[in-house]
């Protein structure tokens, strides 16, 4: 009689190393990516750290410059610095340097133009609503009231200091008023005039909101 052989299935739980060599090659290429993903990162911090110095380096040259009364060379330094330097604070500080050394000459078309790049909060940062403020100021020099009413409602967007704010909104209530539009300007006094937050222009938005109203019925 032939004895019986009983087989026994034996299941074999996996351990953690065999599922490293099992994975191994994954494993490398993972640990590759994450390695070149580490060494990218720092050399897009440090390349942004190399920039943020070389554009203050070339603002301070720049101040120098004006410090100095070489107004031809404190030109050629803050142009250089606002072109190659944009999404930096001090490319934004050149760029506004530069603007207002053209109002200055009564260039007012010609600075808001240095102005255009830096009008967004990538190019400008912090400075966007000194941007901003600075290129109404020279539409509203140009005679173009109503487009800087509309940048200065942007400037006081772009602020996140409510004292701040209610100077730029006090300007484009004034820019409102010299346009004509007496209705939107005083919208803009009201809500300043009980604004407790806009106490450094309360006084002014009160005046401003009875001269509107002493004007005779049907002016806007």
């Amino acid at each position: 009689m032939t004895p019986v052989q009983t087989t026994f299935d034996t299941d074999e739980t996996p351990t953690f190393f065999d599922w490293l060599q099992r994975n191994s090659r994954l494993i490398g290429i993972g640990a590759a990516l994450v390695a070149v993903a580490g060494a990218g990162y720092w050399f897009y911090l440090r390349s942004a750290e190399i920039k943020r110095l070389n554009a203050e380096r070339g603002l301070n040259q720049a101040k120098q410059s004006m410090a100095a009364g070489n107004a031809a060379l404190a030109t050629t330094d803050l142009q250089r610095v606002a072109t190659r330097y944009k999404g930096t604070a001090s490319g934004a500080q050149a760029a506004m340097l530069l603007a207002q050394l053209n109002f200055d000459q009564g260039k007012f078309a010609e600075g808001v133009q240095i102005l255009q790049p830096y009008q967004t909060p990538g190019a400008s940062g912090d400075n966007l609503a000194s941007v901003h403020s600075l290129v109404a100021d020279g539409q509203l020099a140009e005679g173009k009231v109503e487009d800087a009413a509309s940048t200065y409602a942007k400037a006081a967007e772009a602020t996140k200091l409510p004292g701040s704010r209610a100077l730029l909104r006090a300007k484009q209530a004034r820019a409102l008023m010299t346009a004509g539009k007496n209705a939107e300007a005083k919208a803009i006094w009201e809500d300043l005039a009980r604004d407790p937050d806009a106490s450094v222009v309360a006084n002014e938005a009160n005046i401003r909101l009875g001269e509107i109203l002493a004007q005779p019925a049907g002016k806007t």
